[in-house]
């Protein structure tokens, strides 16, 4: 079975797919650049509606993903307009109780506002993947992972990970962080991307980088919820500059699930959330 990162091509179709229905918001502060798979100038968001805007309630329940392997759609997702959210399943190595798998509540909560503030294609299947099949993985371009704890991949799935990564995928790794147990995540996660891209450059993403202004406008750059104050790091591709993979120790996750923080504070993790997809599928 073909998938999305078989070939450019196919990527790059899908990109344009998910993004034809995408309601364009015209205003003079804020235009988004042709992306360089050849897609129309894109514009931010002008004035939402106030029911768009609504943070979720804050009383949903702190829940956990089973460690079962989601079956995928049936034949895959290619070019079908689709946009998916999957979850990576990793080993973790030390006892955190927030292991790959924490509060899914806040992936589908983020998928619900994401279908709603940019009107794209949203699937609300909760799909996992797991680097020891790249097959598979390589369905789903844009993933998602994120922890509290230490980590170490097998050198099969980091050799996995890069060929993921340089056929065009995507990863959020974003830290989780419960009490004051620092960034032990955000730190095992640069590590590996300094194994994994040794020739890459790795570094801070400045503030006026267009990830933070390609939708909603961030002139702060980095939106930090809890942990250690790093801003966001990435790996940039030799030649393009595009982001292979961003690295977060703000905590995003936990704003998504809307119940940690004020609704002010849950609606920026969001928004920086949107604006991480959309950069994604504009590169």
């Amino acid at each position: 079975m073909r998938t999305l990162l078989e070939n450019r091509n196919d990527l790059a179709d899908w990109k344009r797919e998910v993004l034809r229905d995408v309601r364009w918001h015209l205003s003079r502060r804020d235009v988004l650049k042709a992306a360089a798979v050849g897609l129309a100038a894109l514009a931010g968001p002008g004035a939402l509606t106030r029911r768009a805007l609504a943070a979720p309630r804050a009383h949903l329940p702190r829940v956990h993903m089973p460690p079962e392997i989601a079956p995928a759609p049936t034949g895959g997702a290619v070019k079908t307009g689709t946009f998916y959210f999957p979850r990576m399943m990793f080993h973790v190595n030390d006892g955190t109780p927030d292991q790959w798998n924490t509060d899914p509540v806040g992936d589908a909560i983020l998928r619900d506002r994401l279908k709603r503030l940019t009107n794209i294609n949203v699937s609300r299947d909760p799909i996992v993947v797991r680097l020891a099949d790249l097959d598979h993985m390589c369905r789903y371009p844009f993933v998602f992972a994120t922890s509290e704890g230490y980590f170490r991949l097998p050198d099969q799935e980091e050799k996995n990970l890069r060929e993921f990564l340089m056929r065009g995928g995507f990863v959020l790794a974003d830290d989780c962080v419960l009490g004051r147990t620092g960034d032990r995540f955000f730190q095992d996660y640069r590590k590996l991307m300094r194994r994994v891209f040794p020739r890459h450059e790795i570094r801070k993403v400045p503030k006026n980088h267009e990830l933070y202004h390609c939708y909603f406008d961030f002139p702060d750059g980095a939106v930090h919820l809890q942990g250690q104050k790093h801003g966001d790091w990435a790996v940039f591709e030799k030649g393009t500059g595009r982001i292979l993979t961003l690295n977060v120790p703000g905590d995003l996750h936990c704003g998504w699930c809307s119940m940690f923080f004020t609704p002010a504070q849950n609606e920026q993790a969001i928004r920086m959330g949107v604006n991480i997809v959309i950069y994604y599928l504009t590169h």
